[in-house]
């Protein structure tokens, strides 16, 4: 395998994990619920919600290695170069193929929107951390 930082990437998928509290639950918790058709009046609580947030963290983490594998082959660079590679990979990649799943499921562009602009900062702030503790 590649020479990856396997801390750095377990740190920057923390990172990429708690950016996302920030994002949909203070910054578009209502907007996003209601582009998901998501009720909030019952919110999964206990193991439920220990379930999903362990998937999501798992997902945060494997877009991390993909991201971490993409940065050692473009040779890696400085923060601002691995932010920006990360903030590419989160809209033309993630974006990209939520866009072609959003459109088959008749989801807003809004709702594609929120959900892209979350990955695209938080694999930036991934690509940030992952070069600050190369």
């Amino acid at each position: 395998m590649a020479n990856i930082n396997w801390l750095a990437v377990l740190v920057a998928a923390l990172v990429y994990f708690f950016f996302g509290s920030l994002w949909y639950q203070a910054l578009f918790s209502k907007i996003w619920a209601r582009e998901s058709g998501i009720k909030m009046d019952n919110p999964p609580k206990g193991a439920g919600l220990m379930q999903m947030m362990l998937k999501s963290f798992l997902g945060n983490l494997l877009a991390v290695i993909g991201l971490a594998f993409i940065l050692h082959y473009a040779h890696g660079g400085d923060m601002m170069r691995s932010a920006k590679i990360g903030a590419i990979a989160g809209l033309a990649i993630a974006g990209g193929g939520l866009w072609v799943n959003y459109n088959w499921h008749g989801k807003s562009t809004l709702l594609w929107i929120i959900d892209t602009g979350y990955t695209m900062i938080g694999l930036a702030l991934a690509g940030a951390v992952i070069s600050m503790m190369g």
